[in-house]
């Protein structure tokens, strides 16, 4: 009956051994980056849009506080109530072509579409930035082979790919929020985890 007993307690133990060491990187309760510690409640207010794209920026916002109600790291409230307010910059959407045709090099088959967004917390009482890291131009950051783009603080870059068909338009505008919702996990993920 003791031995019985002893390899049973031995299994427990080397069984919770082995699950414990599995999760020795995590830590439990928040993960949120220091400097956003006693923030609970954000403002997020419709993105300002320097594109000539029109109704981005409300598509854009509506991702982002999506993004953040999923996370579930941020409570989403009105101004009034928030310790910091979300402001988004739209500053460019760009197109690139990935795949032209096979006999005709000029005409795109599919297209890079690229969303670039500048965000930064402020105090709701203030205004004053929080937090508040330089950034550099996206020309200069083009310039930089060392640094990625989508994971600098403050600013973020959403994409996605289209097959184009005979309407254009129609094809980019319904590729327009694919950008703005990877351009809201990327977002997201620098809030809440820092990166």
């Amino acid at each position: 009956m003791k031995t019985v007993s002893r390899i049973c307690l031995l299994a427990f133990l080397i069984t919770t051994a082995i699950f414990s060491n599995g999760c020795a990187g995590y830590k439990l309760g928040s993960v949120k980056p220091s400097v956003y510690a006693n923030i609970n409640k954000i403002h997020v207010p419709t993105f300002e849009n320097a594109t000539l794209e029109p109704r981005v920026a409300v598509l854009t916002t509506n991702a982002v506080i999506k993004s953040l109600q999923a996370d579930g790291t941020y409570q989403i409230t009105n101004q009034e109530n928030a310790d910091a307010v979300l402001r988004g910059k739209i500053t460019r959407i760009e197109r690139r072509q990935l795949r032209s045709a096979r006999k005709d090099t000029l005409k795109t088959r599919e297209m890079l579409i690229f969303m670039i967004i500048e965000w930064s917390l402020h105090d709701p009482v203030t205004n004053d930035k929080l937090d508040y890291r330089e950034t550099k131009s996206i020309d200069q950051a083009s310039r930089d082979s060392s640094t990625s783009l989508r994971i600098r603080p403050g600013r973020v870059i959403g994409q996605t790919q289209i097959f184009l068909d005979e309407n254009f338009q129609l094809t980019e505008r319904n590729a327009l929020p694919l950008a703005a919702q990877d351009a809201a996990k990327v977002l997201t993920s620098q809030l809440t985890e820092g990166w």
